[in-house]
């Protein structure tokens, strides 16, 4: 086993030792009424210590997520595919997919020179197809099989999957190095974030939209919408587009901290900054990459800006016990939820008796909008929410594995060791079924989340790269320690 793995519970120990010495800073910060600062709850999730039946059960649900990264991919460009029985690829999950590499190479899964090996087909292929870029923000779907243009769906240059394709790729460019990590700087550098500012509110377009479906080299359009909130999408975005190297294409610090920052709260629980829809993906997307934990809360006004200073681990972690809680309260309409089977975010399922893409929505959110879609629970999301909490994030997923259909056949759970995936997308007891489907941005925060909660390695990787390190200069981020 490598120094990866050895290195991590020596890290958490003098990342603890080192919250101690800060505890005097937390104090003067919980001074301020106006933010969200670390608690005792938060430190203590952080020192948890899995137990080894935990580390059994955790290391078949990654086992699982890497046979989907691995097995369901389009040939030959090596991406895996956005769902098991599609023809496309999300470059989002493509993104996943490459932080999944190195974690397979220190889990012994596979060689060191079967994921460099990988790596470099999805990354040439990405460099090599010039039709699937705009301004060097690459499309959101493309054809599994070649990784081209796929006209039958409306195509865009996205800047949120661009973002977690590059996110995902910056831990690979630093385990691997050599052409793996010149062809990710590649990407980074081409990156053009001010060509996709929306002039009429200086946020970033959602994307770009090519009058000519079938080519992205003529005429086009900005996507009206914006990424304004802060939330996690817009913060893995815009940390990546401060941290860029050319100046003419990186934005400014201020821009990450212009983003939207609005409490809300639920009961007597501690109140914390909202995401659009409040669904748990929205507060651990940025979070599989940033290392959040072992970091101060941020500060607008060091930017001309004002809003409040904001431990984003801390919020996190206080949004996703509200969700949990709001689920446990609700198991009397549905049968699903219970206080080990919840967690309600975009997956596959049913609706009207037809398999489909469900997108819940859940207060507390911006948009204070409950759309539950029949109670239907989607295991990565308890799953990912591993990193701020362990010990229900643990249970559910061991009760998701041991939940029996009318046969005694297992609902959700699908065996690694047989080549299965571990977790059906998708469970729903009132209909008495599962999703027995996947897709690669569900199984690939699940496995990266858990990673960083067994050995903080995607969190070790990522940080290392230039332009992580820029950006959090960039954004005057503080660290509570400064790392081995």
């Amino acid at each position: 086993m490598s120094h990866w793995r050895e290195a991590a519970r020596p890290w958490l120990a003098a990342w603890l030792t080192a919250a101690a010495v800060s505890t005097h800073c937390y104090a003067a910060d919980r001074e301020e009424a106006d933010g969200v600062f670390r608690s005792e709850e938060t430190r203590r999730a952080i020192a948890y210590e899995f137990s080894p039946d935990d580390e059994q059960l955790l290391e078949e649900v990654q086992r699982g997520c890497f046979n989907y990264l691995w097995n369901e991919v389009g040939w030959p460009s090596g991406f895996a595919k956005d769902r098991r029985t599609a023809s496309v690829a999300s470059l989002a999950g493509v993104g996943f997919q490459l932080s999944a590499l190195p974690i397979a190479v220190e889990r012994g899964w596979i060689t060191r020179a079967q994921g460099e090996q990988w790596a470099l087909r999805i990354l040439r292929t990405l460099r090599e197809r010039t039709d699937i870029r705009r301004e060097g923000i690459y499309f959101h779907f493309v054809r599994a099989d070649s990784g081209g243009i796929y006209p039958p769906f409306k195509n865009e240059a996205s800047t949120v999957d661009h973002s977690l394709l590059l996110a995902g790729a910056m831990p690979a460019a630093v385990y691997f190095g050599g052409e793996t990590a010149r062809l990710v700087d590649e990407i980074a550098k081409e990156s053009n974030w001010r060509a996709f500012l929306s002039p009429d509110d200086g946020f970033l377009s959602m994307g770009w939209w090519p009058a000519d479906n079938k080519s992205v080299g003529g005429p086009g359009e900005l996507i009206p919408r914006t990424w304004n909130a802060a939330s996690d999408e817009e913060r893995i975005i815009y940390f990546l587009a401060v941290g860029g190297e050319n100046p003419e294409f990186a934005l400014p610090p201020k821009d990450y901290f212009r983003l939207e920052r609005q409490f809300r709260q639920h009961g007597d629980l501690p109140p914390f900054i909202a995401s659009p829809t409040g669904t748990p993906f929205t507060y651990f997307f940025s979070h599989c990459w940033i290392d959040y934990r072992g970091l101060h809360a941020d500060d607008p006004r060091q930017f001309g800006v004002e809003g409040p200073r904001v431990d984003w681990f801390e919020n996190s972690r206080r949004a996703l016990v509200v969700h949990r809680q709001r689920c446990v309260e609700l198991a009397g309409k549905y049968k699903t939820f219970a206080p080990d089977r919840w967690g309600v975010s975009p997956c596959m399922g049913f609706a009207n008796g037809r398999e489909n893409y469900l997108v819940p929505e859940t207060k507390p959110s911006l948009f204070e909008k409950d759309e539950w879609q029949d109670g239907t629970v989607a295991p990565y999301a308890a799953g990912s929410a591993i990193m701020f909490m362990p010990a229900e994030s643990v249970a559910a997923l061991r009760a998701y594995r041991e939940l029996r259909n009318d046969l005694g056949a297992p609902l959700v759970w699908r065996d690694p060791s047989h080549g299965g995936y571990a977790l059906a997308d998708s469970f729903n007891l009132d209909q008495n079924r599962a999703c027995d489907d996947n897709v690669s941005i569900d199984v690939g925060p699940l496995i990266l989340a858990i990673e960083n909660a067994r050995t903080g390695l995607v969190w070790q990787l990522f940080m290392k790269h230039p332009l992580a390190q820029r950006a959090m200069e960039r954004l005057k981020l503080e660290p509570l320690r400064e790392p081995n």
